[in-house]
């Protein structure tokens, strides 16, 4: 009976697995080739960042992991695809979920500058170690994570170059990873 227990246990989790690559492989075959065809539209990025947040509170919460959001002061109106931005930060912020402890914080910021949004996740992890931080956009490139399908950056960053963006990743200073999506206001 235990080992019975223990290989359905493998089981579930390889169709979860499973599912979880499924699912990113649908999402990067359904954005990739319309992302250049797409119709923009003027959009509240504070209302896109507020709302997806929103959405995956719950999940976040069930983690054992605390949200936060900061928008910055100003008008954060922007002519994008704001699916497709909703699919980037999704993904930035279960990556996010997925590499934070217990008891961490998944911190999402929007601030315009001069000639940008930043839209930055942080979280409270590991980390990336500085030899990966390139690798890290690649198709399929996981690292070791039982979770991980590889895809998850690889959509965000596919994303954001057709909405002539740009996703940076950096260590904080007080631990964990930020993930800044830079987006140009013209």
């Amino acid at each position: 009976e235990a080992e019975r227990h223990k290989a359905l246990g493998f089981l579930i989790s390889g169709v979860d697995r499973l599912t979880r690559v499924v699912n990113q492989l649908l999402t990067l075959a359904r954005v990739e080739p319309r992302l250049g065809q797409r119709a923009t539209a003027q959009v509240d990025l504070a209302q896109v960042v507020t709302d997806t947040l929103a959405e995956l509170t719950p999940w976040i919460l069930d983690r054992g992991l605390e949200p936060s959001l900061d928008i910055g002061e100003g008008d954060h109106h922007l002519a994008i695809d704001a699916g497709a931005l909703t699919i980037a930060l999704q993904n930035l912020v279960s990556n996010a979920v997925e590499h934070s402890p217990p008891g961490g914080r998944i911190t999402v910021l929007l601030r315009r500058l001069e000639k940008r949004f930043e839209l930055i996740v942080e979280d409270e992890g590991p980390g990336i170690e500085a030899a990966e931080l390139s690798r890290v956009f690649e198709r399929f490139y996981s690292r070791n994570s039982p979770n991980g399908a590889g895809l998850g950056l690889s959509i965000v960053a596919t994303i954001i170059d057709r909405l002539g963006g740009r996703v940076h990743l950096e260590n904080r200073v007080s631990g964990g990873l930020a993930a800044t999506l830079s987006l140009p206001l013209a």
